[in-house]
């Protein structure tokens, strides 16, 4: 009967396992939704959107990454992962609808982290990158965007959630002649200490705990391990750089969406 239906469907059959492993999975984030829901953290909606999304994206990039990989050009090379920032700001911004100004201040940080570290990159040839510039180019740029996105997005939850849980003892500060810096310091300094901690886990058991998949890749590819064992510690120092310095120009940029001109907070106090 199934078989019939992709038949009915004119679905190649090299694709129909594929298809099935695919609707299988389906079982496990119906779990997960019903985990989530059970708990009330109330991410459902996102999580079946986000996977629809995700799906279409993943399979259209796909479709497209063979001539993005044999790109040559460099500022055409820039330009995609400079379309990949706007897009990772444009879903942070997505992700925390209730915060205003997420987009101006995650835009900046994204594109100077992750694209400052990959020029650099380039321009001291720490990868071997000439032989077949997007290929290498654009998945390393996209592991520094992506993560440059998820620590940013920390960042700014952390520091509204925190300021309307400790408003009061901003005010304080504040009245005190304390800068918005100042008052929020600690606050930025925990909520990067926070973001990076996962990664730091990771870097910790690389190679025991945790396996890298840009490093099986290259190994499943034909590259020498050593080769490819050094590439990822590489990628992990750019992962933490570019992340670092997107953290610090984000939570820099957002204090000009809590505090007015005259210093004064606008953060709303939290709903009950």
């Amino acid at each position: 009967m199934q078989l019939d239906l992709f038949a009915l469907l004119q679905i190649p059959e090299q694709y129909i396992g594929m298809l099935q492993r695919y609707a299988a999975a389906m079982i496990l984030l119906a779990i997960l939704l019903m985990v989530t829901k059970w708990q009330g953290i109330g991410i459902g909606r996102k999580l079946i959107v986000g996977t629809i999304r995700g799906t279409i994206q993943i399979i259209l990039m796909a479709l497209i990454l063979v001539y993005i990989f044999a790109l040559s050009n460099l500022i055409v090379i820039f330009g995609v992962l400079t379309f990949m920032a706007v897009f990772a700001a444009y879903t942070t911004k997505s992700n925390l609808e209730r915060i205003p100004g997420v987009m101006r201040a995650t835009l900046p940080g994204i594109l100077v982290g992750a694209l400052s570290v990959m020029a650099t990159t380039v321009a001291l040839q720490i990868i071997d990158w000439q032989s077949s510039p997007g290929e290498f180019i654009i998945p390393m740029g996209g592991m520094l965007i992506g993560n440059c996105m998820g620590l940013t997005t920390l960042v700014i939850d952390r520091m509204w959630s925190n300021a309307q849980k400790q408003r009061p003892l901003l005010e304080t500060a504040l009245a005190l002649g304390a800068t918005p810096k100042q008052a929020t310091e600690l606050s930025i300094r925990e909520s990067i200490r926070s973001g990076l901690l996962p990664n730091l886990n990771r870097y910790a058991s690389l190679g025991i705990v945790s396996i890298p998949g840009l490093m099986s890749g290259m190994i499943i590819g034909g590259v020498n391990p050593l080769e490819a064992a050094i590439y990822q510690v590489i990628i992990f120092i750019m992962i933490f750089l570019s992340a670092m310095i997107a953290s610090l120009i984000t939570s820099h940029l957002f204090l000009r969406e809590m505090f007015n001109e005259r210093a004064q907070l606008t953060v709303p106090p939290p709903e009950l």
